[in-house]
């Protein structure tokens, strides 16, 4: 598959090289490399020299000296996590159709990402310097998702809030989905899967007999059809009846491996009058992925499922 997204932070950052009473000239000459990308930025954001040049004089030098030292130390891994989020999505993003890229850009710190025309397709010019002044540089793939889905509903400009924003609005969703029952668990791990990068296997496990035993799921095929209490994340949230994260599975003594790619797992307990009943199972490809924020989610998910099943 080609390369649908390219890193073109350090090429903006060489800005830094020069005077800053000669920035403009130096976006002039950023228009002229990347075009039509940049002068289509600007119309997008109704920008004029004028503008431009008001905005970089505000833009302190040791401020993008910060910036690019925080990418640099993280670069390679996040052009790849944004990568690898969008290709595994392939058929939810429509990928097949080869209709736009991705670039990692270093702007002028105004939209997150804005949609615009390239030479031969659409370009999403995710601004990587506008989610570090947020502190969501570290959100960079989840945010690169976000902007992608909303391209594909339409829109062409836009900023990513952060997880529990973008999560709450995930939740209007899921309450929707969940509105057909029990049958609609399924749709549910697909949705999930599909709205968060990091989400890579996404399952549900029910209590059976005394032991958890799979249900809906979407990813990569487990052996792992039944589980005891204890054996395990899952077994050991079941038992604990508690949600358990583990950042690093290569660290857990009491882990069942269901793929190598594996890298980090949560499991939430479900509950239903007091008693758990189920498990919603998530693993990631990519090391310490979960915050509060994503604990706080899906707890509240398992609440709405609790109320399905």
């Amino acid at each position: 598959m080609r390369s649908i997204v390219q890193n073109k932070v350090e090429e903006c950052l060489e800005i830094l090289k020069w005077d800053k009473t000669k920035w403009i000239d130096f976006w002039r000459e950023l228009r002229r490399k990347f075009g039509p990308i940049v002068p289509n930025y600007e119309r997008k954001l109704e920008l004029n020299d004028e503008k431009i040049e008001k905005i970089l004089w505000e833009i302190e030098r040791r401020e993008l000296d910060r910036f690019k030292w925080d990418w640099l130390d993280v670069s390679r891994n996040k052009k790849i996590e944004c990568a690898e989020s969008l290709s595994e999505r392939e058929d939810f993003l429509d990928l097949k159709r080869e209709d736009f890229s991705v670039f990692l850009m270093s702007l002028l710190g105004l939209s997150d990402w804005v949609v615009v025309d390239g030479e031969k397709e659409k370009i999403v010019v995710m601004d990587v310097f506008s989610l570090w002044r947020k502190g969501l540089l570290r959100e960079l793939s989840l945010a690169t998702l976000h902007a992608v889905i909303e391209f594909r509903k339409g829109k062409e400009i836009g900023n990513y809030g952060g997880k529990k924003e973008y999560f709450d609005s995930l939740l209007k969703e899921i309450e929707k989905i969940l509105k057909r029952g029990k049958e609609a668990l399924g749709d549910l791990c697909e949705f999930l899967r599909n709205h968060v990068s990091y989400y890579d296997w996404v399952g549900f496990y029910f209590v059976e007999d005394g032991k958890l035993k799979l249900g809906p799921f979407v990813g990569e095929p487990t052996e792992h059809v039944e589980i005891p209490f204890g054996v395990g994340i899952c077994g050991q949230a079941a038992e604990r009846e508690e949600t358990f994260v583990v950042q690093d599975v290569s660290k857990e003594t009491n882990y069942l491996s269901c793929s190598p790619k594996t890298k980090a797992e949560i499991v939430v307990p479900i509950f239903k009058d007091g008693k758990i009943i189920g498990e919603l199972d998530i693993d990631s490809y990519s090391p310490s992925p979960f915050s509060e924020e994503d604990r706080a989610f899906l707890e509240k998910v398992c609440e709405l499922v609790s109320k399905v099943v």
